[in-house]
């Protein structure tokens, strides 16, 4: 068994039509998305030394690793009773918490990028 621990957001889109009409856009709303799942959930990530939210890696636009080896079993809360110290909103499933409370958030910042603004 893989101590890796991968978070995905699949989106079924028309790929072709899209890079027709935002081009590099896309991208760049990738980037912001995925920073913004980062830093948005860390307030949820168990915090006890900072290993698990310090080593949090973009692994490819729309992947979004923890990398240590406990963080599956942290993220589905299997085992562990999680200390509030340091984050007081710690706990399992913390990019799903994230997304509750912050979608509408990352969907004006993507539809933004994608109009051609800046976020």
């Amino acid at each position: 068994m893989s101590n890796e621990f991968n978070i995905d957001f699949r989106v079924d889109i028309n790929e072709s039509k899209l890079l027709g009409k935002y081009g590099d856009r896309l991208e760049q709303a990738q980037a912001f998305l995925d920073s913004e799942v980062i830093r948005q959930s860390r307030p949820f990530v168990p915090f006890l030394q900072g290993t698990l939210a310090n080593t949090v890696v973009i692994e490819a636009p729309g992947k979004i690793v923890y990398v240590q080896p406990y963080a599956r079993r942290q993220y589905y809360g299997e085992g562990f009773t999680f200390t509030k110290t340091f984050n007081p909103q710690a706990g399992a499933r913390w990019t799903d918490r994230a997304k509750a409370a912050y979608l509408a958030n990352w969907r004006a910042g993507v539809e933004s990028i994608l109009r051609g603004g800046n976020r």
